[in-house]
C-alpha cells in the first residue's frame, strides 16, 4: 500500500469530529467498489504523533475540521501544509505544527509522504459536546468525501471502475 488517508477529529465535539466521521464514510465507498489498496484510520493525534502516522506513507490524505475567517461553515478548502494555522491537530501551540513535523521527520530519516493532501472542513460548532454534525459540516463532509474519492481516483493509483 501507498496511499493513507487520515480522518482528523474529536468525534465527540460536534463538528470537530467532521475528519473521523469522513473517515469512515471514505472506507464505506472504497469497501464498496472493492478497493482495499488504500490505509485509512482515524485519529485525535497532532505533532510527533501525527509525524509517525505519515511516516512510511508515499502518498498521504489529511481530513480535519478547520476554523479560517471568512468561510462558511461546511465550506472544504484544499489546503497547502505550509497554509495551516487554525487546525487543533495540524497545527498545535502544545506541540510541533505539520510543517515542522513533516521537516523533523525527513531530517532524522524517516520516509515521509512525497505527496501531501489536505481537506479542511470548516466547522460551524467544535467546541460543543455532542456525537452529531451541524448540517452544515455534514455538507462539508459529504463535499469532501467526494473531493478525497477524485483524489485517489486522478493519482497515479487510480480507481478500477
Amino acid at each position: 500500500m501507498h496511499t493513507r488517508i487520515i480522518g482528523l477529529g474529536n468525534s465527540i465535539l460536534t463538528d470537530d469530529g467532521v475528519g473521523i466521521y469522513a473517515a469512515r464514510e471514505i472506507r464505506r465507498c472504497l469497501t464498496e467498489i472493492g478497493r482495499l489498496d488504500i490505509d485509512i484510520v482515524e485519529s485525535e493525534v497532532a505533532g510527533f504523533e501525527l509525524m509517525e502516522l505519515m511516516a512510511g506513507w508515499k502518498h498521504v490524505i489529511l481530513v480535519d475540521s478547520i476554523q479560517f475567517e471568512g468561510l462558511e461553515p461546511g465550506t472544504v478548502v484544499r489546503i497547502e501544509p505550509d497554509d495551516l494555522h487554525t487546525s487543533l491537530r495540524l497545527r498545535s501551540v502544545h506541540d510541533i505544527d505539520l510543517p515542522t513535523a513533516l521537516e523533523l521527520g525527513r531530517r532524522i530519516g524517516l520516509e515521509m509522504p512525497a505527496k501531501l493532501t489536505i481537506f479542511g472542513i470548516r466547522a460551524q460548532d467544535a467546541l460543543t459536546l455532542g456525537e452529531s454534525l451541524t448540517e452544515a459540516a455534514e455538507r462539508g463532509l459529504n463535499e469532501a468525501v467526494d473531493l478525497v474519492l477524485k483524489e485517489i481516483r486522478d493519482s497515479r493509483f487510480e480507481i478500477q471502475d
